[in-house]
């Protein structure tokens, strides 16, 4: 799926909601890159406006079979955020490809629908972290804070 290349009013009223400075401000003179796999429009508008709040460089994909595409070509990532529900490859499956291509970013999983089951299936996957949607700002600066202290 296309990232949409214009901020609409509902965009601009998410962005404007997550304030930067209500979550913690990450100052660094480190840019952190982030591919985020989910094929929701309106979650991707959410993880954006978050993910950019924090200074982050945000690229999408709409699929784990388009992840693992871009994956081989060398792209690197600082953060890879994946949802559990995408077409021809869910979350779990895509996972576990990322880390047998021997890819360490950090990987978020994210669910609208937690339950233990998943939330195992992910981390046995190979995600640093489970987060229920839609991402938390606050959860999402707590997590850029920890990497430019790693």
């Amino acid at each position: 799926m296309e990232q949409p290349s214009k901020i609409n009013n509902n965009e601009k009223s998410i962005q404007q909601g997550f304030s930067p400075s209500g979550c913690g401000d990450l100052i660094s003179t480190r840019k952190f890159t982030a591919l985020v796999v989910d094929n929701d429009p309106i979650c991707q508008i959410i993880e954006k406006a978050i993910l950019e709040s924090q200074g982050v460089e945000t690229q999408f994909v709409g699929s784990g079979i388009d992840a693992l595409d871009l994956l081989v070509t060398g792209a690197n990532f600082d953060i890879i955020i994946i949802a559990w529900v995408l077409p021809m490859m869910n979350g779990v499956e895509t996972t576990r490809q990322v880390r047998a291509m021997g890819i360490r970013s950090k990987l978020l999983a994210v669910t609208a629908c937690f339950d233990e089951r998943k939330k195992k299936a992910f981390l046995d996957a190979g995600v640093d972290e489970f987060i229920e949607k839609p991402l938390n700002p606050k959860k999402v600066a707590s997590i850029m804070r920890e990497m430019k202290n790693d």
